[in-house]
Formats: structure tokens, sequence, C-alpha cells
């Protein structure tokens, strides 16, 4: 799929880099990873998903983590509409069912409410992030970020041909204040080890 024709997107350059709240889409499993680990980084952490039962599950699990103080939880925003969520977010993972269309909805939602210069990845272990990259107008920020299944210490950073400098060291930051391992692979390397 080709990156959307029409005008072009002006990017502010004026924006800070830093990144100080974290949009995560998809409350399920691998969701609510994300979001405890972005809380427990320090991060004002939106959590989203359709489901209310499953945002309420989501929350429950996270409040029961053994370092999740009063302070981290002050930090978690439920959110039930995705634009409402991307807005004010200036790091975006998706974590929703691994099916392709899906994630190209996700991406061309962020592309058009997110602000400027957020980041958008994909938690996906085998879609393509360049074809989801391919819908952007900013196939430079985006990205994979995978939690290493039975190795929670360790954060895989899946960049595109097209990832930017700017955007792995963001995501290597990011990846830090979570307490993890950062390896960042190429996506075409990242698929031939699978």
């Amino acid at each position: 799929m080709a990156r959307p024709s029409g005008a072009q997107r002006v990017i502010r350059t004026d924006m800070p880099s830093e990144i100080q709240t974290i949009a995560v889409i998809g409350a399920g499993e691998q969701g609510r990873v994300i979001a405890l680990a972005a809380l427990l980084g320090g991060y004002r952490t939106i959590l989203e998903d359709v489901s209310e039962n499953r945002l309420k599950r989501a929350v429950a699990w996270i409040a029961g983590g053994a370092n999740v103080g009063a302070e981290a939880r002050s930090r978690l925003v439920l959110a039930s509409k995705i634009e409402d969520a991307v807005r004010e977010a200036d790091f975006i993972v998706e974590a929703v069912a691994e099916e392709m269309e899906m994630k190209i909805e996700m991406f061309t939602i962020f592309d058009k409410f997110a602000k400027p210069n957020a980041i958008f990845a994909t938690s996906s272990p085998s879609l393509s992030i360049a074809e989801l990259a391919a819908v952007t107008f900013c196939p430079e920020r985006c990205i994979g970020l995978r939690f290493v299944p039975g190795k929670a210490k360790k954060l895989e950073l899946v960049r595109t041909s097209q990832t930017s400098e700017e955007t792995v060291a963001r995501c290597r930051e990011v990846g830090r204040r979570m307490g993890k391992e950062v390896i960042v692979v190429a996506e075409r390397e990242f698929t031939e080890s699978r």
C-alpha cells in the first residue's frame, strides 16, 4: 500500500523530542504489559480499548502488579476512542489483533489524529512494519516494538529502511526507562530470524 497522496503535512521541528505520554491501543494481554512497563518507566500512559470490560480487566491486572504504587496508578488514563488516546501522545503503540487490515487502519488513524513528531509503533511479531509505515506521511517515525516472550528484560526495536536515527534514539530511551535491555534490528533481519 502506498503513502497517501495529496497535500503534504507540515512537520514542526520546534517540538521537544522528549517522550512524556505514551498511548497504548488495545488492552489485551500485550497491551496491558506495555502499559504497565510505561507506567513503571514514569510515563503518563493512556490505555485505549473499545471493550470496557477489557479495559477494566487490564486496570485490575495493572493495579495488582507488585511494583505498582499509587503514584504510578495516578498516571494511567483510560480512553474508549483511538482518536482521543492518540491526540496527546508522544509515542503510540498499537497492540491489537495480528491482522494487517486492522493495523493499517490503526496507523491511518494515528497519522490523522496524532500530534506532530509522535512516534508510531506496532507490537506485531510478524507483519511488515514498512507496509504499515507506507500508509502514513511519516515513515521515518514508524518502528516495531516487541517485548521478547520469556525474556522479560529484553525489548526489540525493529526498524525499517526509513526509520530515522532520532526515532530509534527516542525509543531506546523509552526502553531504558522501562528497565529493558534494548536490541535494535532491521526489519529484514527480524523477519528472516523468525
